[in-house]
């Protein structure tokens, strides 16, 4: 499969995705619940068919961790190839077999990233103290309601997803690993220690799509938003599970991941965290 091949791919999805918007747009004055749950389960779809084919996919449900701790309804959850069939159903998922959990939203507001962030936090927190253990946590959106100058809605964008993480995080662990808004594009968490630049201090920030002319990958086509955030999310699995690793490799190789763009009025110095909680995703 040629690298164009694979971008075009995602380019069908992304435009699928589209189509599903407007179909939904146009009932969701009248019934906005219903909106929601089409627009979960048109999410749900498309992680099916494009993150590892034995990850099970749940949707509208809590993480139970084994200390009792139940998380706030989450609307997709991804589950290890071992979680019982059985239970998969059932609405409360077992911590311990969480791989990744996802927010969903139509048309994506200030207000919901507020909230995912705070929830993300709160999530990651619980499970990594019942279980020591970490999970990817991202937010998913059809749309955004921050106009037509898409320049302007990036820088707006970045700024709502940073200073959110300032006032709802403590650690760096328990950061939002990405937003993906399809018809717009995708921010990603990063995470550096680098003595020479940033002293002592590490530091997080989310690379963005690129407000500028210059493409992103190579033949002149923009990375697709829902290409970028799947690349991003084998990347990620595949530091603790050796098997998705060599499809992280070749959608990387093909470029789909991009570069991204940040401003440094973004970056976060954390000077004081949990050291002892480092993890293998923590610097990526």
């Amino acid at each position: 499969m040629s690298q164009g091949e694979l971008i075009s791919y995602f380019e069908q999805a992304t435009l699928g995705i589209q189509i599903e918007y407007e179909r939904i747009r146009v009932r969701a004055k009248e019934d906005p619940g219903t909106a929601g749950d089409e627009g979960e389960e048109i999410w749900a779809e498309l992680l099916k068919k494009w993150l590892p084919g034995d990850l099970q996919i749940a949707t509208k449900g809590r993480i139970l961790c084994a200390d009792g701790t139940a998380t706030n309804q989450i609307d997709i959850t991804a589950l290890s190839p071992i979680y019982p069939r059985s239970m998969v159903g059932k609405k409360l998922h077992l911590a311990s077999e969480v791989l990744a959990a996802f927010e969903c939203k139509t048309t994506l507001r200030s207000e919901h990233i507020e909230r995912t962030i705070e929830s993300a936090s709160r999530t990651k927190e619980a499970i990594y103290r019942a279980h020591g253990r970490e999970i990817l946590y991202g937010l998913v959106a059809h749309s955004h309601a921050w106009g037509k100058d898409r320049e302007s809605a990036i820088v707006k964008i970045s700024k709502k997803i940073s200073s959110a993480g300032e006032k709802h995080v403590q650690h760096p662990n328990n950061l939002l690993d990405f937003v993906c808004i399809a018809d717009l594009g995708t921010w990603l968490l990063r995470a550096e220690y680098d003595e020479d630049t940033y002293g002592q201090n590490m530091v997080t920030y989310y690379t963005g799509p690129v407000t500028h002319a210059a493409k992103s990958i190579p033949g002149g086509r923009e990375t697709p938003p829902i290409g970028r955030a799947v690349t991003y999310m084998l990347r990620r699995l595949s530091h603790d599970h050796e098997k998705y690793r060599s499809l992280s490799w070749y959608f990387g190789m093909a470029g789909l991941e991009g570069t991204g763009e940040h401003s440094s009025e973004n970056l976060r110095r954390w000077k004081y965290f949990d050291g002892s909680r480092k993890h293998a995703n923590l610097f990526f």
